[in-house]
């Protein structure tokens, strides 16, 4: 078998798979390609169910260090 037609049946294979079993590609020592069975718990492929994003809430913004006579003043003094 070729690495090709190999690669083909772990493929549909895969897609027919158990959530308990994988099916991969590898080469024997003469030289051929063979399709091998993995299985046990959570093994399966999962398959994507859409975009995954993470979303973390947004750190406070600290304190202002400056006396309150100071803050809030615009750049060149009272308006």
């Amino acid at each position: 078998m070729t690495r090709d037609e190999a690669n083909a049946r772990a493929a549909s294979l895969n897609a027919e798979a158990s959530a308990d079993e994988h099916w991969l590609v590898k080469e024997a020592s003469s030289g051929e390609w063979e399709v091998a069975r993995l299985t046990g718990p959570g093994l399966g492929a999962i398959r994507p169910s859409g975009t995954h994003t993470e979303s973390r809430p947004k750190p406070e913004e600290p304190a202002d260090p400056r006396p309150a006579l100071f803050r809030n003043i615009p750049p060149f003094g009272p308006a």
